[in-house]
C-alpha cells in the first residue's frame, strides 16, 4: 500500500495491500480501505475538490474514489466501485439521484454519498434518445 504526500488518515484505519491513498485526501478513522483500491489526490489539476473519506467508512476491493466526492460516515462501497464528480449515484430506496454540481450553476459541490449508505456499481438501461436502438457487445440480456 501507499499513502502519498499530504494525505491524512485517521486512527484505527486499515489500509489493506496493493491500495493507495492520493495527495491531499482525507480519510477518516476506524475505516477500511480494502485490497487494490485508490482514494484520489488533488495535486492536479489546480483547483480540484479533495477527496474525502468519513470516520467508519468501509471501501471494498479494487474500488476507485476520485477528485470531487465525499463518502459520508458509516458508508459501505462495494467491491470494484468507480466513483467520482462526474459518477450519478441512483438512490434506489428514496428514488433520488446524487450528483456533483459545477461552477456553471453558482454552486460547486462535490458528490455526496450519504451517511450510512450502501453503494454498489450498477447501470440503468438507456429507455430513451439515440442510445435505446444500440447494440453493445458486452450487453447481457
Amino acid at each position: 500500500m501507499y499513502i502519498n504526500a499530504g494525505a491524512y488518515v485517521g486512527d484505527g484505519t486499515m489500509v489493506d495491500s496493493h491500495a493507495l491513498v492520493g495527495s491531499c485526501a482525507q480519510v477518516g478513522k476506524n475505516c477500511h480501505i480494502s485490497a487494490a483500491s485508490q482514494i484520489g489526490g488533488v495535486l492536479e489539476p489546480v483547483g480540484a475538490m479533495p477527496v474525502i473519506i468519513e470516520d467508519d467508512v468501509m471501501i471494498g476491493g479494487n474500488c476507485g474514489v476520485y477528485e470531487g466526492t465525499v463518502v459520508k460516515k458509516g458508508a459501505v462501497l462495494g467491491t470494484g466501485t468507480i466513483l467520482n464528480r462526474s459518477t450519478p449515484v441512483y438512490d434506489l430506496v428514496r428514488g433520488e439521484v446524487y450528483r456533483a454540481s459545477d461552477a456553471s450553476t453558482g454552486v460547486d459541490q462535490p458528490l455526496i454519498i450519504p451517511e450510512g449508505a450502501v453503494v454498489v456499481a450498477g447501470s440503468r438501461p438507456v429507455s430513451s434518445g439515440q442510445g435505446k436502438d444500440w447494440v453493445f457487445p458486452c450487453t447481457l440480456r
